[in-house]
């Protein structure tokens, strides 16, 4: 095979071939071993000798390699790659079957802080975006909301590990809440953080587990014994788990012995509360609820959402619904992932489909995820695997996999049981398998963000990837027209909304006035006039479709739960913030209503017709750029390279990716108490040029409280280990060369290091004086020496009001603050 730079062969490709060998080992089924044989002979750059294979081909076998494009060669002692891929109408799928070994993800790396050293095994941060969120989340003021846009692999899941982490140094019982949207996901978040270090008793609350075992958990928690607790919205929201979080959020223990101490709710794929809140599990749009409740009674409460992806229409419910009272900000990379090779294909049937599909998966590289809309689909595709196609190292995954099969499927995939996964979205958000390296759509996304979401999946350790999405496309029965449907569905008539508003209002029992808003008790099976008495879930699903629907027009707000003395839990307890709706029709109301239904109807219809148009045509435009920045209005992507229309246009990957999210920090609450004055004050190192004398002054500056340094590039490394070392409560480091302009500083005490090379100094100079003028309501410590030149004046004649300090005084000044002198 080849190599990488430098001669060495890519970890990815190692792993991957280390996986594949070690499948065979205990693969049965001719199809898995012959899938298997054809990654690992791509993998080897698409020739292997047949003595070389860790298994023996028998006879039955040997007549099969075609099938997987595979041909004996070199007088039948060896194998090789087949190249077919174009008969099947799949445009790209040659191409994307050439091995490239060259690292995908090509993120700019970010210096690591002393708190990521400190409290994880990672030696930087993958990208600036993911140092920008941790530095945003340990700078985090009480009572404010934080959200995250990272891309998928970018490290999301560190900041609860790290919040938790973090807290329980000072507060052994601190514990973090994590609303997680899929049981799926929940599990997998469980096993990752059940191998971490102090955060071994994490634990994931699943709606099938015993009343016992539910109560276990939960007592864990109240002790302080959980630190991350992993859940579902229907969980959270529940009178029985909402009343045991209010204990756990209160300042102080309400018994002897509960000593957890609620400090962060976490959302993660925070996107999903606007497009699955909409009309499919609405208890998604309530959440903002169970927080405004908690901070009832800790109102210093921190709420943090994270998500890969997010629509403008998605931020827009997320700051309205969490930012409540509290200050709020927002940390996005605003940058794509190129991991994936785009293979798109168009039927105009599932029975023409069926051969490309079948082609698809025995020639795709392993691990393998196939996607279909539905679960009949699912149920179907894996079906014909397993008894028509020969696989047995196959699991599926859809909404109707029990609890315990979940926990299998997940564990066994995550320990290479299986190869393949065929399964519904419901296998979707935040499964953390590094190593998947095909994701096959069988249907069409209903959106560009389902299916970025999806081929996310792969490709987590940063190495080539396969996705392909093969769909039907006809007048009648289509994915495209399934597509179309689910995006554009959920959304009530004008004249059925206020029918049903009608019949909720008449059975609604009017309860007290809070905050000026009259506050009522809904019954969700209250039926509409004219409505067929039909209890159950489609009677309440669309009751709770029309009031989150009100709740994002602001005309209401669904309060924090069920009142203990509800009827039933069928009852929302909702705050009417516009009195025209208790009167009996107020046209302006519904007009309004109305208004943001069409508003959302169309902003779903746009991007679905964009989507399908860049599916229908792939050679036109990249369709990673196109569905990124459908995404993502603010972001501007580069072209991918690895897309039909980049490979018929020649266009190349980006050598280099920057993410944003470091111009974002808080704003400054109150100085921190510091030995040194506010302000920018020049300090004289004994080493000037940052050598052998450097560890000792980075010692120093952290004894003065100085949390924060800004360092040539070369430091950076030793200077978060240096911090850490010293006792840096969160050590932030800045890579001097990433201090560019647009990127702005914590406000925190700082230490800025003045390199020695004279240009290199005027730009940092120059990015002092831009970013804090002569004022700073924080100190910031200059480490230079006074007589260098600025401007052709002496450093202490022009950057600092106060004297310079040597560096022996920040020992004085220490030890002055600890006598009280």
């Amino acid at each position: 095979m080849t190599v990488g730079t430098g001669g060495q062969v890519p970890a990815w490709c190692t792993n991957a071939i280390r996986r594949c060998e070690q499948a065979l080992g205990t693969a049965q089924g001719s199809a898995d071993r012959l899938a298997l044989v054809r990654s690992l002979v791509r993998l080897h750059g698409g020739r292997r000798d047949l003595a070389a294979l860790p298994i023996f081909l028998n006879e039955a076998e040997r007549f099969l390699l075609g099938r997987f494009g595979l041909a004996l060669t070199h007088e039948g002692r060896a194998l090789r790659i087949v190249t077919d891929e174009d008969r099947f109408g799949l445009d790209g799928l040659a191409q994307a079957m050439i091995l490239d070994e060259r690292p995908r993800q090509v993120f700019e790396p970010a210096a690591p802080d002393a708190v990521l050293l400190r409290l994880t095994r990672h030696g930087s941060y993958r990208t600036a975006a993911q140092k920008a969120a941790v530095r945003a989340l340990l700078t985090q003021p009480g009572g404010s909301g934080l959200m995250v846009s990272m891309p998928t692999g970018a490290g999301k899941s560190l900041l609860f590990q790290v919040a938790a982490c973090f807290e329980r140094e000072r507060t052994p019982g601190a514990c973090a809440l994590v609303i997680i949207p899929t049981i799926a996901l929940a599990l997998d978040h469980e096993r990752t953080l059940s191998a971490m270090k102090g955060l071994e008793g994490s634990r994931a609350l699943t709606g099938s587990m015993s009343a016992a075992e539910t109560q276990g958990i939960i007592n864990g928690f109240r002790r302080g014994e959980v630190p991350v607790l992993l859940t579902s919205p229907e969980k959270a929201l529940s009178p029985q788990l909402l009343r045991h979080l209010e204990e756990v959020a209160a300042p102080h223990a309400v018994e002897y012995g509960l000593e957890g101490r609620l400090t962060h709710v976490f959302v993660d794929e925070a996107h999903i509360i606007e497009s699955w809140g909409r009309n499919f599990r609405p208890d998604f749009q309530r959440l903002p609820s169970v927080l405004a409740r908690l901070r009832q009674v800790n109102p210093m409460l921190r709420a943090v959402l994270l998500s890969a992806t997010l629509t403008d229409a998605a931020r827009k419910v997320l700051r309205d619904s969490w930012k409540q009272e509290g200050d709020w900000l927002e940390v996005d990379a605003r940058t794509a992932r190129y991991e994936h090779d785009i293979v798109v294909g168009k039927y105009r049937s599932s029975r023409e489909r069926e051969p490309a599909l079948d082609h698809v998966i025995d020639h795709a590289p392993r691990p393998v995820i196939v996607y279909t809309t539905t679960i009949h689909a699912a149920d179907e595709l894996y079906d014909r695997l397993r008894t028509d196609r020969g696989y047995r190292r196959v699991a599926l995954f859809t909404g109707n996999t029990g609890d315990e099969e979940r926990r299998r499927v997940i564990s066994g995939w995550a320990d290479d049981a299986y190869d393949i996964v065929v399964a519904t979205s419901a296998f979707g958000m935040g499964i953390d398998k590094a190593d998947v390296r095909s994701v096959i759509h069988a249907c069409l996304p209903e959106g560009p963000a389902r299916w970025y979401q999806e081929i996310g999946r792969a490709a987590r350790d940063g190495g080539q990837a396969l996705a392909a999405c093969l769909f039907t496309d006809n007048q009648h029965v289509s994915d495209v027209r399934e597509a179309r449907g689910i995006a554009t569905k959920g959304w009530l008539t004008r004249e059925v909304a206020q029918s049903r508003w009608h019949g909720l209002r008449e059975t609604a029992t009017m309860l007290d006035w809070r905050n000026g808003a009259r506050v009522m008790l809904v019954n969700l099976n209250a039926f509409r006039k004219g409505q067929r008495r039909k209890k159950g879930d489609w009677t309440r699903d669309w009751n709770m479709a029309l009031l989150i629907l009100m709740q994002r027009a602001r005309l209401i707000d669904v309060l924090s739960s069920v009142p203990e003395d509800a009827p039933d839990e069928f009852h929302w307890e909702i705050a009417i913030l516009d009195p025209r709706l208790l009167e009996n029709d107020d046209d302006g109301i519904w007009d309004s209503i109305c208004a943001l239904r069409d508003a959302e109807q169309s902003d779903a219809r746009e991007a679905l017709d964009a989507f399908i148009n860049a599916m229908r045509h792939p050679r036109q435009t990249c369709i990673t750029q196109d569905a990124f920045e459908l995404i993502e209005t603010r972001a501007h992507a580069p072209a991918c390279g690895h897309c039909p229309a980049c490979w018929a246009q020649g266009i190349q990957p980006p050598r280099m990716l920057r993410s944003d999210g470091l111009e974002q920090r808080w704003a400054c609450q109150q100085a921190p108490h510091a030995v040194l004055p506010p302000g920018i004050v020049l300090l004289s190192p004994d080493d000037p040029y940052f050598e052998d004398g450097f560890p000792d002054l980075v010692r120093s500056l952290v004894r003065a409280g100085v949390e924060q340094m800004v360092v040539p590039p070369a430091l950076a490394q030793g200077a978060a280990r240096l911090m850490a070392d010293a006792g840096a409560r969160m050590g932030f480091v800045m890579d001097a060369g990433q201090w560019r302009h647009s990127v702005r500083l914590a406000e925190v005490v700082t230490a800025i290091f003045l390199p020695h090379e004279e240009d290199e100094a005027a730009r940092i100079l120059d990015r002092l004086s831009e970013e804090f003028g002569h004022c700073s309501p924080v100190p910031v410590l200059l480490v230079a020496q006074p007589e260098r030149l600025w401007r052709g004046r002496r450093l202490d004649q022009t950057v600092s009001t106060h004297a310079p300090y040597d560096q022996s005084m920040l020992d004085i000044l220490m030890e002055s603050e600890i006598t009280g002198r």
